[in-house]
């Protein structure tokens, strides 16, 4: 599981090229928050996006419905289940 660095907005701007390679978990004023690796939204145990009440899938910077998501996220049947649970 990849561990990602809470960080703002504003902080991530701020970064060098080199340092928008890890996973970061950028939060912005509002609440919304967008899980990014190299600088791509990636997130693979839940939306990588979450954009007032919508949420967002998306691995190595590619959408996918939340039933494509689910089909190739490559965690647990039980954690799959788990998120069918939340977000479906």
């Amino acid at each position: 599981m990849i561990k990602y660095i809470n960080i703002t907005y504003q902080e991530y701007d701020n970064l060098s090229e080199e340092e928008s390679k890890k996973p970061y978990c950028i939060e912005y004023v509002d609440g919304d928050k967008d899980w990014v690796v190299n600088d791509k939204l990636h997130r693979e145990d839940g939306p990588a996006e979450i954009f007032e009440e919508n949420c967002y899938w998306s691995l190595n910077g590619k959408y996918y419905s939340f039933e494509e998501f689910i089909k190739i996220t490559p965690i647990s049947d039980e954690e799959k289940i788990l998120l069918k649970l939340k977000y479906s």
